[in-house]
């Protein structure tokens, strides 16, 4: 999730303007406005993710929270219980009886950097990944193909005209896929740091 993250902010914040639009641009551009406006969110999520090395699916009932400028978190319930915080470059993870993990990310990869570009419209697809997007109703569906060598192939996002995200989708190069599915998505609610305790 804090690949995603990181990956989400870098696609949306470094376009090269251009005049010409697009769908897949006023897709960015919905998604860069929301997050402008929003000083943090919470939502419920139900995450199922599908192993290349596993017949089964594993379902995973939690909350995500986000604080701007640079600070997301998510925690899963048991069964498969875990919290995850990604703090501008720092992350750390943590599992029940285990001790803490900590990444530190390279700092370009850092949610602050990235999201301090919210002021700048995107009216331009970024170079460094194929964008598309398709518009049903008052959704939209993006999907994000980062070129290169990483470990993500595609994501695809489901949103509303207003920015709310209700379902992410990951497939990793391994086979991996992620699907997060997000409900009861409440934008400006108070948030203190006990909220985004991993421990």
């Amino acid at each position: 999730m804090a690949r995603l993250m990181a990956l989400l902010a870098l696609v949306l914040m470094t376009a090269r303007a251009l005049a010409a639009a697009s769908p897949a641009v006023e897709a960015l551009e919905t998604l860069r406005r929301s997050f402008r406006d929003t000083a943090g969110f919470t939502a419920d999520v139900v995450q199922e993710k599908r192993l290349s090395l596993m017949k089964k699916r594993l379902v995973s009932r939690g909350v995500v929270r986000f604080r701007t400028p640079d600070t997301f978190f998510m925690e899963l319930y048991p069964p498969h219980a875990s919290r995850l915080l990604l703090k501008d470059n720092l992350l750390l993870m943590h599992l029940p009886g285990q001790a803490t993990q900590r990444v530190v990310l390279p700092p370009g990869e850092g949610l602050g950097k990235w999201f301090a570009f919210l002021s700048r419209p995107v009216n331009a697809v970024p170079e460094g990944a194929e964008v598309t997007a398709t518009r049903q109703g008052g959704l939209w569906q993006l999907q994000l193909a980062p070129k290169g060598e990483g470990g993500v192939r595609r994501i695809a996002i489901v949103f509303d005209g207003e920015g709310r995200i209700f379902r992410v989708a990951i497939d990793e190069r391994n086979g991996d896929r992620t699907e997060l599915a997000f409900r009861n998505f409440r934008r400006n609610v108070p948030l203190t740091e006990r909220d985004f305790r991993v421990e």
